[in-house]
Formats: structure tokens, C-alpha cells, sequence
């Protein structure tokens, strides 16, 4: 199992597992069984009801990851969002609660025993890493008052790799699982903690992970034939909050960005009088030339036509 199967599994168990009434989280279930008598780690994912809110209690130490999407958090007086490639350590008995997650929001929860605590892995680093001793007393002194600590982390970062194996290896544990859990974990601490992840909880309303550039670049490469959908399933977000997303972060709609570059791209090919008028209208992505008309002329208040003309004479 690799990278993208874990992540195929992970879907597929989700998908199966909505459909069925019950608890708000399922177990993932390793593929073979594991050699020692009680698993030290329990993988949950969180069903994707879109109504309630979940209410949880952690019992041991808790690891949630954001597979994909993006979700809201509750705990400890504050409510934040977290998105893909985020992570939140909980300690142990610590009360949390999500709203409702969406088609599309895909949480991992990762349960651990008390040998797994964040507490003592940063001491370790601590005793051996001086340079980052300010922040580890930072991320201690937060943690022992609120009993979390958020890292805000990109889905394509290092930390993803990281704990793609982790749940690799819980699905398909080998002989020696227990200790490859542990220093995996132990690495995925140390790469946050490297890439300057941790996020203060003065000022844990968590940014996007992605700029305005990100967006607007992805629809500048692929305005032809974008879809709402492809491009919410490209940055790992549900595509109602994509909607919502690039409102808020540009002041445009999805619509109005991949009709601007279509527009602006149209200009650019009337420059050059070797396209034809439907020439301009397959490359830009529309189906029917009257459609094209109706848009430009509405954009830029004349016809393709007359654009070409007034350029022509430029």
C-alpha cells in the first residue's frame, strides 16, 4: 500500500460506512491482524452526517488529522477552522466538538495509549535540540493550560507523508508495528516543529493554507475545462466551502473567475487574426458561439467582432 491507496481505502471506507445509521465515527479496520494482544493505537474516522455536531471526549492522548476538506473545531472556550494537512494533538480527557462535516471533509482521528503523549516526545527533542527550545516551552506551557496544540501544516507538506504511513502501517501492520508507529510519530513532531508549524492559540484562527494566487493561478491553467468539483477535489476542499472560499478570499464567484480568464484569454486570441471567431470559442472552453457572444458582449460591451477591430487598429 502506498500514498494514494491509503487514501483510496480511506474514501471507500467512508462512503460505505455513511450510508449505515449509527455511532458518528467508524473504526478503520487494519487488513491483517496485528501480532501484539491489544493494538496501542485505534484509527477513527469521522462520519460525514452534514447535520449534527460530535461531541467527543479524548481518553488517552489524540491525534486528529484533516484528510481533506475543512471543518470547525470547538474546545477549550474557542472555535477555529482547521483544513487539509492540519493536525490537532489533544491531551488525554480532553473535551472537543466538531460541526458538521460535508460531503468531501474526511477526518482522522488517531487514538493513542499514554506511551504516544506530545509531552514527552518534544521533552526528547528538547534534550537533544537546544536551538528550538523556545518554542517547545511555548507549545508546553499551551498545552499543560489548554490541553491541545494545533500545527498548521499544508496537505503537500512533509508532515502528510508522514502520516500517510502512519496509517499505512496500521492498516497493514508487520511484526515490528508498535516501534515504526513510534518514531514515525516521533518524526512527524519533528517536521512540524521544523517547518515552523505550530500555531499559538492566541491566534488560532487558522489561515488557509492556500493564497489568493494559488486559486487564481489553478484557474488560469485550467479554465478550459474546469469543473467546480475537479478544482474543490485539487486543493481538498468540499465544493460548496470552494465556493465560499473564493468568495471570501477574492470577492469574485467560482463563475465569475473562470469567466473573467475565459474573457481575458478571448482578447488575447482576437489579437491575432489567424484565429477564427470559432477558433476563440473552442479554445476558451464554450460549446455554443451564441453563448460566447452573449458573455463577451455583456464582459466588454461589443462583440468579438468589434474587439477584434478596435485591437487591430491599436
Amino acid at each position: 500500500m502506498d500514498q494514494t491507496t491509503i487514501g483510496e481505502y480511506i474514501f471507500k471506507q467512508l462512503m460505505i460506512q455513511d450510508q449505515l445509521p449509527g455511532k458518528q465515527d467508524f473504526v478503520l479496520k487494519p487488513l491483517s491482524t496485528i501480532s501484539e494482544k491489544s493494538p496501542r493505537m485505534t484509527v477513527k474516522i469521522e462520519k460525514t452526517d452534514g447535520n449534527a455536531e460530535h461531541h467527543h471526549q479524548t481518553k488517552g492522548p489524540e491525534i486528529l488529522f484533516v484528510f481533506s476538506g475543512k471543518m470547525v473545531v470547538k474546545t477549550a472556550g474557542k472555535e477555529f477552522p482547521i483544513g487539509g494537512g492540519n493536525f490537532i494533538f489533544f491531551d488525554e480527557e480532553t473535551k472537543y466538538t466538531l460541526l458538521p462535516l460535508h460531503w468531501g471533509d474526511v477526518l482522522v482521528r488517531i487514538n493513542m495509549d499514554s506511551s504516544f503523549e506530545l509531552k514527552d516526545f518534544l521533552e526528547n527533542i528538547y534534550n537533544t535540540r537546544s536551538s528550538v527550545s523556545g518554542m517547545i516551552n511555548k507549545i508546553n506551557h499551551a498545552y499543560r493550560k489548554d490541553h491541545y496544540a494545533v500545527f498548521n501544516a499544508p496537505k503537500v507538506d512533509n508532515s502528510s507523508y508522514v502520516i500517510d504511513r502512519v496509517l499505512i502501517e496500521y492498516v497493514e501492520p508487520g511484526l515490528l508495528y508498535c516501534d515504526k508507529i513510534s518514531h514515525l510519530l516521533a518524526i512527524l513532531v519533528l517536521v512540524l516543529l521544523e517547518n515552523d508549524c505550530y500555531v499559538d492559540p492566541g491566534a488560532v484562527n487558522l489561515q488557509s493554507k492556500y493564497q489568493i494566487s494559488d486559486f487564481t493561478d489553478y484557474i488560469t491553467k485550467n479554465f478550459q475545462n474546469i469543473t467546480l468539483t475537479s478544482m474543490a477535489r485539487f486543493f481538498g476542499y468540499n465544493p460548496s466551502y470552494l465556493s465560499t472560499e473564493l468568495k471570501q478570499t477574492t470577492g469574485y464567484s467560482y463563475k465569475e473567475l473562470v469567466e473573467n480568464e475565459r474573457m481575458k484569454q478571448a482578447v488575447e486570441l482576437l489579437k491575432n487574426p489567424a484565429y477564427t471567431i470559432n477558433d476563440v470559442v473552442n479554445y476558451v472552453g464554450y460549446t455554443s458561439k451564441s453563448f460566447f457572444y452573449k458573455k463577451f458582449k455583456a464582459h466588454y460591451e461589443m462583440s468579438p467582432a468589434k474587439m477584434r477591430e478596435q485591437l487591430s487598429e491599436r
